[in-house]
């Protein structure tokens, strides 16, 4: 089992995203498209650039790879007129090189199509067995199948669970002031948003559906 991590730098970053993650040495790092100018920016080494360029133009990446001394790094050019999304298309490159830990970082809070997209590509994540986490410093959203999760609490952040489909069974949260037991969630009532740790960790779990869960802060 490959137990490095896959880092996927998408093409929208609300600040610099050396600000809110800590990259390891084994990390596998992906760029979707115009992500690489901020890897650039903040000499970030991918592995990996993928997209259809419509941002950038991939004989300028090459060229500037070369001159920075990071040859290895591959460039994957896909047609403009595609099905998946460039951060869809780095999330399959990364589960057939066996990863299983993904961190999607951007994505959030930009275009809201986008932002969409992006949690639709999480819930793919999830029922492929993956675990994906998208970041971008004042949000933190992942989808889970039933099963359980720990969530350390976060200084300042909320922590909001939704039915990412038509409705959760049997979700249940300690550990947090609003708690649940055994509940339904369904898609048409936010009952989960806005809850608040209790000084720990929570605890979450749930028997069917797909659970969305997001910390926010102001």
């Amino acid at each position: 089992m490959n137990m490095s991590r896959c880092i996927i730098i998408t093409s929208y970053q609300s600040m610099p995203v050396r600000e809110f993650f800590d990259f390891r040495q084994d990390d596998f790092i992906i760029c979707a498209d115009g992500g690489y100018a901020y890897a650039k920016e903040e000499n970030i080494r991918p592995r990996m650039i993928i997209g259809d360029f419509d941002s950038a133009d991939p004989g300028t990446i090459e060229r500037d790879l070369e001159r920075s001394g990071w040859n290895d790094c591959r460039i994957v050019r896909v047609p403009a007129e595609k099905d998946d999304t460039d951060t869809m298309l780095c999330l399959k490159y990364g589960i057939d090189q066996g990863f299983h830990q993904f961190f999607a970082l951007g994505g959030l809070g930009g275009r809201l199509d986008h932002t969409v997209a992006n949690l639709q590509t999480a819930a793919y994540a999830a029922d492929q067995g993956k675990s994906i986490w998208f970041l971008d410093g004042n949000n933190q959203a992942t989808v889970r199948r039933p099963g359980k999760l720990t969530v350390s609490e976060a200084d300042g952040f909320k922590l909001s669970l939704f039915s990412f489909g038509d409705r959760c069974e049997g979700v249940s949260i300690r550990g947090v002031k609003y708690p649940l037991n055994n509940h339904i969630l369904t898609n048409r009532f936010p009952l989960g948003v806005s809850n608040e740790f209790c000084g720990g960790a929570a605890e979450i779990s749930h028997t069917t559906g797909n659970l969305l869960i997001i910390l926010s802060q102001d």
